[in-house]
């Protein structure tokens, strides 16, 4: 089992069978891979898996395998040597693994590449330091003779090669644990009327093959001490918090996790349960003003407990990724939706796409209860909102606007890249002469989707440079 949560293998060892025949009854990578062990085994304190394909013959077909142990490994290691860069099989493993991580955004891991290169022997020219990922130099085991310039690989027995073989370990380490904690959730107490919602939580994280941690039920010795370590080992940790329970007394544990979570600075999701209503909208008010890095829940479902877990818990690669991706929220009514309709709103839509922006809708389905929810969380996460008036009647559209209003306090004061409404069909004298200053844009089309409209151009020239002049 290895080490880091969500992964078969903590490393994978990439290596040409040339580098691994055998001088006195052992190859070079099979003592390194020993050693290698022994090292992370002990600066983890704990068993890492270290895995290696040690079967020889080209004439097989590893490539199925070879794919699911790359793509269950956090970290990669690449002992480079001529025999590694003239090998096919060798290529394929390094590059798959890179351009695999590299697309998702997972590769770096806070500015430490997640392939290291391990650099045995050099080959001419220096080929060794453009071979994929060219931003990291790797680690050489080997030593070049200043007088004469002749490389020479470092002997496994020999000192110089235990040091550096003990920093790489040390290193490869310190990488396991950041992805680890990035991997680990602390799941905070539960009142008994919101023990169901915790335990669906945590089933949708163990399935997910997140470490769970949570203090024990009945704590030996300090209690403080025991959520303390657990919650710095966790990249987030849940409360839940039952706003109309009458206890007498917290319990510790919840006490010392409020207290702890408040000082910590680790990103937090607080779940308020509160049917009366009474607090609600300052519990709200109160998550509308926390940092980013908390988020309040006010009786949430639990599927939209388990999106906003799951949201907090993207890597920072991700985030980044994410903020890439332009989003635009084309607001409708349900008659007008593109989802269930072959109308203008659709084409607008499919325009939109091909522009290369996310294009956020309301829900089609479901209950006016869901349908708010939805819509106010679409407000808070997109960079653009376009409003588009169709069949709806005047006073949708007015509600709409005011939401708009009220967004700019549920996004923080963070104001959106852009704002516009889209008037369409069918035409009728309350849109002709309709005007309003809520939103940048106001693009009256009535008779057809006109891409070349400024106020369109605008708009979207707003969403794919943000902070730009007209």
């Amino acid at each position: 089992m290895a080490h880091v949560p969500g992964f078969d293998h903590d490393v994978f060892i990439s290596y040409s069978h040339l580098d691994n025949q055998a001088v006195d009854d052992k190859g070079w990578v099979t003592e390194f891979h020993r050693r290698l062990q022994i090292e992370l085994d002990e600066e983890l304190g704990d068993k890492a898996s270290v895995w290696r394909d040690a079967r020889i013959g080209s004439a097989d077909d590893f490539t199925v395998d070879l794919t699911k142990q790359l793509k269950s490994t956090a970290v990669l290691l690449a002992i480079v040597s001529p025999g590694y860069l003239n090998s096919r099989w060798c290529a394929w493993e390094l590059q798959g693994f890179v351009e695999g991580e590299r697309r998702t955004g997972h590769l770096w891991v806070e500015a430490k590449c997640r392939a290291i290169k391990i650099v045995k022997r050099p080959a001419d020219n220096k080929a060794h330091r453009t071979l994929v990922p060219r931003e990291t130099l790797g680690v050489e085991l080997f030593e070049t003779d200043a007088a004469s310039g002749r490389s020479y690989e470092l002997k496994p027995e020999s000192e110089a090669f235990q040091r550096r073989l003990t920093e790489l370990a040390q290193d490869v380490c310190g990488m396991l644990r950041l992805i680890r904690r990035q991997r680990t959730v602390y799941l905070g107490v539960a009142p008994p009327a919101m023990a169901t919602q915790r335990e669906k939580v945590s089933s949708e994280l163990k399935a997910r093959q997140f470490r769970v941690l949570a203090a024990p039920e009945s704590p030996a010795g300090d209690v403080v001490d025991v959520v303390k370590t657990s919650m710095r080992e966790s990249s987030l940790s849940i409360h839940f918090i039952d706003h109309v329970s009458h206890s007498p007394a917290e319990p510790a544990t919840a006490a010392a996790e409020r207290t702890i979570g408040s000082d910590s600075g680790i990103r937090q999701v607080m779940v308020v349960r509160d049917p009366s209503g009474e607090g609600k909208k300052n519990w709200e008010l109160a998550g509308d003003q926390q940092s980013a890095d908390v988020e309040v829940l006010v009786d949430p479902p639990t599927h939209a407990l388990n999106e906003t877990v799951l949201e907090k818990l993207a890597r920072p690669e991700d985030r980044q990724t994410a903020k890439q991706l332009v989003r635009v929220y084309l607001i409708c009514e349900r008659q007008d939706h593109p989802l269930l309709e072959s109308n203008r709103a659709r084409i607008l839509r499919d325009h939109l796409l091909k522009r290369g922006l996310e294009v956020k809708l309301p829900l089609a389905e479901g209950d006016a209860a869901e349908f708010s929810r939805d819509n106010r969380q679409k407000l808070k996460q997109c960079d653009g909102v376009l409003l588009y008036w169709g069949g709806s009647r005047q006073g949708w559209f007015e509600e709409r606007l005011n939401e708009l209003t009220q967004a700019k306090g549920w996004r923080r004061n963070q104001a959106f890249s852009a704002s516009a409404a889209y008037v369409a069909d069918p035409p009728s004298p309350v849109k002709a002469n309709y005007e309003t200053r809520e939103v940048e844009e106001l693009i009256k089309q009535f008779d057809a989707l006109d891409v070349n409209d400024e106020r369109l151009l605008r708009f979207i020239a707003r969403l794919e440079h943000p902070g730009n002049a007209d």
